[in-house]
């Protein structure tokens, strides 16, 4: 008997007069295991090739890590017939060897009785495995190689040889499906993109109904990895698979409602989702344009998805959006597999893609070099450029430990020149990656050291206010951060208004759709009143500082001197609940709320032991 309960078959191609000889259904190696060579899997040139890439890589002195890459498959709703075929099967095996460029050195396949069959197949690279339950029409497949080589190119070759369609198929028999993993295995020192969110988030997963590699590439700047999947928690394999027919089914008829979910990765980093593209992009631009007064000039470090520029192009205000962006091959990337980022062909008067709306100026160029030549304190000024009303960062995340995240976030002189070109009552807005942990160290020792280093260098460059608010609808498996640094007191004004306010000045604003749908889909003046609010996270690593910030002592007084322009103690404690625009100073705020309740200042609303001088 073997492991799958089934006993071997006298009629096993393998040896079975061999079988007998030993007394047991285990065939002896060199009786049962065919070689390569004796099968096609192996000829001459094959071992010529072999020989000479051995000698290739013995001359180079290639380095041979502990490492591999193992793909998982199981496929059902399989022919019956083909999965009782050692033959069948083993060809296949073999033909999928040599599509894939692998060298098979022997293999050896078993029938098993009543049905099924097991098949190994031994790689110079390591093995090739299945097992088949013919009845109910399944395939399970192994394949793990040594080395670099990437194995998921492979699964189309898989998925066409194995994943075969019932011969005789009943009325309601599905198509073949196929269920993948694919993991990095052993230990290497070198860094692989598909084991970072890429592989967390989608390749390792085995609970996935449907994954599928939409389309990769390696740019002269980073790796694009865009995969559709379908998660059963969230979206129904089945209804997706109706939406592709024509059998009049609500699902036929409303396609775009059961898409899988598509996700964009840069260098095995999460971007965006088809599912969170709005809710991040709507984030990120929205707010810092509602809360200037006009915002004419618009500037996107970033941003190659085409997702930012779309939001800042449905603002009627809009005169020019430059968007600056060092990867050409991204954009275009992007404009081929992500149409719904960049299409702006729902806003009326614009173009089928935003980079085509007369309003948007596209410049494929190293952001950081572009600003620098045109606003650094050592600019010549032979590129001068106007300055903007709204700058928007949408570039690396702050956690990236990678040299260019370093120095977009941690050079102080660049973020000089960022604060020379806006306006004086422009606004910049960054995203600033996952939302502080709760009960994480201080942001200055932690993976948001660059973050923290970038909110506490805001009051050096000298702006007015500082803004921190979160969005957890970006599909990015947390809460997203966000900051808006205003250079003067008009912006902030406008971002105290009330709810009311603010959705009358989207009314005003936004630039109506073709359709007729609503121009955004997820902010308006009741989301905008919960951005207003600092997130409590970010107050409780704010005081794990060292030395302990003023706001975050005992007994202290709040006053204007001793309040940081980055101070979300006093955002939290003071200035969400009670501002509202045009009220004056903070301590005003709070001590006009105090005589005019007379006396009656709930402590809820006070930090703990912190104490308010009213005159």
């Amino acid at each position: 008997n073997n492991a799958a309960g089934h006993t071997s078959a006298e009629g096993d191609s393998s040896n079975a007069a061999a079988a007998a000889a030993a007394g047991n259904s285990v065939c002896k190696e060199q009786q049962c295991s065919r070689s390569a060579a004796a099968n096609g899997g192996m000829d001459s040139d094959n071992t010529d090739a072999i020989a000479s890439n051995n000698d290739t890589n013995a001359n180079d002195e290639e380095e041979h890590l502990p490492a591999g890459q193992h793909l998982l498959i199981d496929i059902k709703h399989v022919d019956g017939t083909f999965l009782n075929s050692e033959s069948r099967l083993a060809e296949a095996m073999i033909e999928v060897v040599n599509l894939s460029k692998l060298t098979l050195l022997s293999y050896h396949c078993h029938k098993l009785i009543p049905m099924g069959v097991s098949c190994v197949g031994v790689l110079l690279e390591s093995h090739i495995s299945f097992h088949t339950w013919p009845e109910e029409g399944v395939i399970t497949l192994d394949l793990f190689t040594c080395g670099e080589g990437e194995l998921i190119p492979i699964l189309p070759i898989l998925e066409g040889l194995f994943a075969v369609p019932r011969e005789i198929a009943e009325e309601d028999d599905e198509k073949p499906q196929v269920v993948w993993t694919h993991k990095l295995r052993g230990f290497s020192p070198k860094e692989n993109a598909l084991g970072d969110d890429l592989g967390q988030f989608v390749l390792e997963r085995t609970d996935l109904d449907f994954k599928v590699e939409v389309g990769t590439t390696q740019t002269k700047f980073q790796r694009i990895d865009i995969y559709d999947h379908i998660d059963p928690k969230h979206r129904d394999h089945r209804s997706y698979i109706m939406s592709l027919s024509n059998d009049g089914s609500y699902e036929s008829q409303h396609p775009e409602q059961f898409l899988p979910n598509r996700e964009i990765y840069l260098d095995g980093v999460l971007q965006s989702t088809r599912y969170g593209n709005e809710a991040y992009h709507e984030a990120l631009v929205h707010p810092a344009m509602l809360s200037h007064p006009h915002p004419k000039r618009v500037a996107i470090i970033g941003g190659g998805e085409g997702a930012t520029l779309r939001e800042v192009l449905k603002h009627k205000s809009l005169d020019k959006v430059k968007m600056i962006e060092i990867d050409g091959e991204m954009v275009e990337f992007s404009r081929k597999y992500l149409p719904d980022w960049n299409s702006c062909d729902d806003i009326a008067g614009s173009a089928e893609w935003c980079g085509d709306d007369e309003r948007a100026d596209v410049h494929y160029e190293d952001g950081m070099a572009w600003f620098n030549d045109r606003f650094s304190d050592t600019a010549s000024g032979e590129d001068k450029e106007e300055q903007f009303d709204i700058l928007i960062m949408d570039a690396l995340d702050p956690q990236d430990n990678i040299p260019f995240a370093d120095i977009l976030y941690t050079d102080e002189a660049f973020l000089k020149t960022l604060f020379n070109a806006v306006s004086d009552d422009g606004i910049i807005v960054m995203q600033l990656g996952e939302t502080a942990n709760i009960h994480g160290p201080p942001e200055e020792i932690s993976r948001n050291s660059k973050r923290a280093f970038v909110l506490n260098n805001f009051e050096k460059l000298g702006f007015h206010s500082v803004h921190i608010y979160e969005e957890g609808r970006c599909e990015f498996r947390a809460p997203w951060s966000f900051v808006l640094a205003m250079k003067g007191p008009l912006s902030e004004s406008r971002w105290f208004r009330n709810a009311a306010e603010t959705d009358l000045e989207i009314h005003k604003r936004m630039i109506e759709t073709v359709s007729g749908a609503p121009t955004l889909k997820y902010v308006d003046g009741s989301v905008m009143e919960g951005y207003k609010v600092t997130p409590k996270s970010f107050e409780v690593v704010y005081c794990l500082s060292a030395p302990s910030p003023q706001s975050c002592l005992t007994g202290v007084t709040v006053t204007k001197e001793n309040r940081k322009l980055y101070d979300p103690v006093s955002d939290r404690r003071f200035l969400s609940p009670l501002n509202t625009a045009g009220q004056g100073t903070l301590e005003e705020q709070i001590c006009k709320h105090y005589l005019k309740n007379k006396g009656g200042l709930q402590r809820s609303s006070l930090p703990n032991n912190v104490k308010v001088v009213c005159e």
